[in-house]
């Protein structure tokens, strides 16, 4: 059977671009991890929807704040990235995340994915706050949703140009926030690996009749799907 992608909008194209043309593809949108019950949901119906008529399903997430755990299917098999979310596959491995976030854990990481959808990141809360509190009480709120962070990192593709209009994006809104603004050569070696069809290490495969777990996605050193490896979760607001 043909594969079928199911991704989220913010990593949508490079999947694009490294897996076959004549596979089908599906986005949802970036503002559903923002509700991972409604992002579960969302990515059930569409595993559902696809379950038997194609194989594999492959999923363009990561633990995405627990939304992934559970799902499952009864035909296909799912692949997914064991990772806490985007930022890890775009910087190729959870590891490499992890070892970022913990040499500067004040970190707030963009991508030409969040910037382009209008609806990624916490800068685009901003007029709906301003609209509903006015300037002072927006960027007051602003302050207090950045909290710890002090630097904005824009993570580029390797071998795409950046757009200078997300440049602008991301300088502009570290500026007005008083971030530092730092520019990073990302990786897509985690995503090449999914689709070229390694799944070990940071990349899971679920077969047909088992659901995703937590204990899968936090393993350590995977050598089965219920020994993988994942990322932290999140409660929903």
């Amino acid at each position: 059977m043909t594969p079928k992608v199911i991704a989220c909008q913010v990593m949508l194209n490079e999947l694009r671009a490294l897996m076959p043309a004549d596979w089908a593809f599906e986005s949802l949108e970036i503002g559903l991890h923002n509700r991972p019950r409604r992002l579960h949901e969302a990515l059930q119906a569409a595993i559902e929807a696809a379950d038997g008529s194609y194989d594999p399903i492959y999923l363009g997430y990561g633990l995405c704040a627990q939304a992934t755990v559970g799902l499952s299917t009864r035909q296909s098999r799912l692949v997914l990235l064991r990772t806490d979310d985007c930022i890890g596959a775009f910087l190729g491995s959870r590891q490499a995340r992890n070892d970022l976030l913990e040499s500067d854990p004040g970190s707030y990481f963009l991508t030409r994915g969040y910037i382009g959808d209008g609806t990624g990141s916490v800068f685009d809360d901003y007029p709906r706050l301003e609209k509903r509190f006015g300037q002072e009480r927006a960027a007051a709120v602003m302050q207090e949703m950045l909290g710890h962070y002090r630097r904005l990192v824009y993570i580029t593709v390797p071998g795409v140009e950046p757009l200078e209009s997300d440049r602008r994006y991301a300088r502009t809104h570290a500026a007005n926030f008083g971030l530092e603004y730092v520019e990073m050569e990302g990786s897509l070696a985690l995503l090449k690996q999914m689709a070229d069809g390694d799944w070990s290490g940071d990349v899971l495969m679920v077969p047909p009749g088992e659901r995703i777990t937590l204990d899968m996605m936090m393993a350590s050193q995977p050598a089965r799907c219920e020994h993988h490896a994942g990322c932290r979760g999140a409660t929903e607001p």
